[in-house]
């Protein structure tokens, strides 16, 4: 009988069906159990939160043994769970201490969590979800819920939280109306008395000038207000809750609006364009220090005077658009952003020009025709041989070179360091190119009778 030679598409095929059989045979042992028919017996587990210090997260269990024991922590707006080992794994019960000593979530935020352990030969065994809501427990929170705000506070009179939840209630009301979204989702306002607890709250990342936050992952806003600040509130309250109206009608997968335009929409909606904005903008226009829109699409800047015109030439910016197009264009781009479109997308689709066009009338509208431009800057002008530019430092070709210069070669007469002129070069290029790619194809030829005669090399 003659030797059978498979093909190398047939080995591909049956390496396939080989692998599928294996992956089988991997699934029927996971959903049968361990080979040696190991399993443990997960109890009721139970989770404590302490703020600044972490989140405790404890599973009885009975049985065993395992190799292996993991917690899965999923946290709001993570892209997927992250798997921690643990290495204590012994005793009765697993527990893992979620660290929030560093201010790496705020309060109000739930974390999900679950235990796995891993037999030796690869199987996993899950327990029961636990979930945990990280509070802020330095307080003794008092609570007065509303339609849709439910207002959280420890400091101040019932009449105190009475206003504050209206100013609340209100403000998502009118936000939701002039940006055309409609909202049905509950939301959390924690309001803080004092400065140093609120920026505790908010974690080492605050800046010194914030009086309010919205935490659109969580729903939750937070605002330093104390007792007899309710005039304050009037501002930073509808302020706040507008960020979480601008984010529910515009959040996507692929593209945030500039903030520039979400910031401008909250200052719009909660005082409007003021005196005071309007000032700033007009001082930084005289002084020509005003900023584009293109430079307030990310963070803001951080020093005070820089930081406060850029919100008020972000409401600067927002009541242009209004004035030139209306309330209906704006309720127009949300939808747009909405669906994931680029800014320019957006802007075409709300106002038939692009972002290029709104700031340029904008800036005009202000009184800035050029804006000064910052960052890298093209390099001058390097020196030139004698001869090529004209007497006095022009830029202009004096037509023919100066004693003892060399005239500009011609085109396609580029004289090479070895005299060759550049035709020269390039028949010789191509002369080398074609020796290399014909050995090239010899020794294939070779490798290709070798590997075809009985007794050569064999195929895999």
């Amino acid at each position: 009988m003659g030797t059978r030679v498979v093909s190398q598409p047939r080995r591909s095929v049956l390496r396939r069906a080989a692998a599928a059989a294996i992956c089988a045979c991997f699934g029927v042992i996971a959903v049968l159990g361990t080979a040696d028919g190991a399993s443990v017996l997960f109890g009721t587990p139970t989770t404590t939160s302490s703020f600044g210090q972490g989140i405790v997260f404890s599973q009885p269990l009975s049985g065993g043994p395992f190799a292996e024991a993991d917690v899965v922590l999923s946290l709001p707006g993570d892209a997927g769970p992250s798997v921690v080992a643990l290495k204590d794994i012994g005793g009765s019960s697993l527990t893992y201490t979620f660290d929030t000593s560093a201010g790496q979530i705020q309060p109000n935020t739930q974390v999900t969590a679950y235990f796995q352990v891993v037999f030796s030969d690869g199987t996993v065994q899950r327990g029961p979800v636990i979930t945990a809501t990280y509070v802020d427990d330095r307080f003794h929170w008092q609570t007065l819920a509303g339609k849709l705000v439910t207002l959280h506070w420890y400091s101040g009179d019932a009449s105190f939280a009475q206003q504050a939840l209206a100013m609340g209630e209100k403000g998502i009301a009118k936000s939701a109306q002039f940006l055309g979204v409609t909202e049905a989702k509950p939301i959390d306002f924690f309001v803080y008395a004092d400065q140093q607890s609120f920026y505790d709250a908010l974690g080492p990342g605050t800046r010194d000038n914030v009086g309010g936050e919205a935490n659109t992952i969580t729903r939750t806003l937070f605002a330093l207000i104390p007792p007899d600040g309710l005039s304050y509130a009037q501002t930073v309250v509808p302020h706040e809750l507008t960020h979480v109206v601008f984010d529910d009608g515009t959040s996507n997968p692929y593209h945030s609006p500039p903030r520039w335009l979400n910031e401008g929409l909250a200052v719009y909606l909660s005082e409007g364009y003021g005196s005071d904005n309007r000032s700033l903008v007009s001082q930084a226009s005289s002084s020509k220090t005003l900023m584009p829109l293109t430079a307030l699409t990310g963070e803001f800047p951080t020093t005070a005077d820089r930081f406060y015109l850029a919100y008020a030439e972000s409401v600067s910016a927002v009541d242009y658009l209004i004035r030139t197009y209306g309330q209906a264009a704006i309720a127009k781009l949300v939808k747009a952003y909405k669906t994931g479109s680029s800014d320019d997308e957006a802007f075409n689709a709300a106002f038939g020009v692009d972002t290029a066009a709104v700031n340029k009338a904008w800036l005009a509208e202000n009184g800035v025709t050029a804006s000064q431009t910052f960052g890298p800057q093209p390099a001058p002008a390097g020196p030139v041989p004698p001869g090529w530019t004209a007497s006095g430092g022009g830029s202009t070709a004096t037509g023919q070179p100066a004693a003892g210069a060399t005239a500009a070669p011609s085109a396609g007469s580029y004289q090479g360091a070895s005299g060759q002129t550049g035709s020269e070069n390039t028949s010789a290029g191509l002369l080398t190119a074609w020796l290399i790619g014909a050995a090239g194809v010899l020794l294939l030829l070779i490798a290709l009778v070798i590997y075809e005669r009985p007794g050569g090399m064999q195929r895999p």
